[in-house]
């Protein structure tokens, strides 16, 4: 198996967006918008108030679309599409939203439908959802 190629390095964290492996692209845990840790504001209590970014007012359905394109442009920056996804992680930061999550997730894979996890949980930030994608598409033969 060749060695891992990694993409589409974060503009504000250490990590890539997409790395291949084989035939398996992976991308990162992705959300709505990227924020920079130097700009969080914390409260009291520990949690964020505020994680800088300017999108967190923005609701489950321009948060939904905004993570599926991140998905997507990561995923294009190793050779793949949508299409080619064969699992999905989605985390919700409320239950409320799996239905318009749910509405526009089934417009986005209408070619496929690959297995997916939906998981309940709070975010370190503030968005309503993330992603993560596995998809398989073969490196060409040499």
């Amino acid at each position: 198996m060749p060695h891992a190629q990694f993409f589409s390095p974060s503009p504000v964290m250490p990590i890539s967006l997409a790395v291949r492996a084989g035939d398996f692209v992976t991308t990162a845990t992705l959300g709505p918008h990227f924020f920079r840790v130097e700009d969080v504001t914390y409260g009291a209590d520990g949690r964020v108030i505020d994680d800088g970014s300017g999108k967190g007012h923005l609701g489950i359905e321009e948060q939904t679309i905004a993570t599926i394109e991140n998905i997507r442009a990561a995923l294009d920056s190793a050779g793949c599409s949508l299409a080619d996804v064969i699992d999905m992680t989605v985390w919700l930061c409320d239950p409320q939203d799996f239905a318009t999550f749910n509405r526009i997730y089934a417009a986005a894979f209408t070619a496929n439908h690959p297995t997916r996890t939906v998981l309940g949980t709070t975010f370190m930030f503030k968005c309503r959802i993330e992603m993560k994608a596995l998809a398989y598409k073969p490196l060409m033969a040499k």
